[in-house]
């Protein structure tokens, strides 16, 4: 199965674009209470809830382009390290669904210095949700980079330098056997560019 170097950009432009743009979104809201904060809103943002987030989402999306540019070596270590990029990402959200009352309670701490016993009452949002999402187009933009990499070039050959067509030596002998006059030549020239013919 042939599997695109433009499959893959989009699959994973659309998975760090749901990573960032859930990392500044409320994952977790509620309220506090204890002896100091009585029944205090507290929201919790995906920068807070999941720091690994981002750091996840940066490194999918260098991860992403070295896969479609770099060399074959670089190309297969870019596609892996996309693949631990979702995974982790995955990781870090499943932290905060499968314990949002946790993350709360330690945002609240955070911001207020309050310890002790306290009641916390807390929902998730939308968007540890679409952050799961990205996380798993993450990692799938990873499997599917590994399964392509095989088949894939580097850059277009219009992105390398101009190369100078080749140079054949030739003694004087030779230019003779030709019909040249080799002394009807600059001093030192001993060499003629090959000249390509056409089919």
């Amino acid at each position: 199965m042939m599997i695109g170097k433009r499959s893959i950009l989009l699959v994973g432009a659309v998975a760090v674009l749901l990573l960032v743009a859930a990392n500044t979104r409320t994952w977790v809201s509620g309220s506090v209470t204890d002896a100091v904060l009585q029944g205090a809103h507290t929201t919790a943002s995906g920068s807070k809830s999941a720091p690994a987030l981002l750091a996840a989402a940066l490194v999918g999306a260098a991860a992403v382009l070295a896969t479609l540019t770099a060399g074959r070596i670089a190309r297969w270590i870019a596609a892996v390290l996309t693949l631990v990029a979702g995974i982790v990402a995955i990781v870090a959200v499943i932290v905060v669904v499968r314990e949002p009352v946790k993350i709360l309670g330690d945002v609240a701490t955070t911001m207020t210095g309050h310890t002790g016993d306290r009641k916390v009452v807390a929902d998730l949002t939308i968007w540890p949700w679409v952050a799961l999402l990205g996380g798993v187009l993450l990692a799938l933009t990873g499997v599917l980079a590994i399964l392509g990499v095989r088949s894939w070039s580097g850059l277009s050959s219009r992105y390398d330098a101009p190369t100078t067509p080749k140079e054949t030596r030739r003694s004087d002998w030779d230019m003779l056997t030709d019909g040249e006059d080799p002394t009807d030549r600059p001093a030192g020239s001993d060499t003629i560019k090959e000249r390509r013919t056409s089919d």
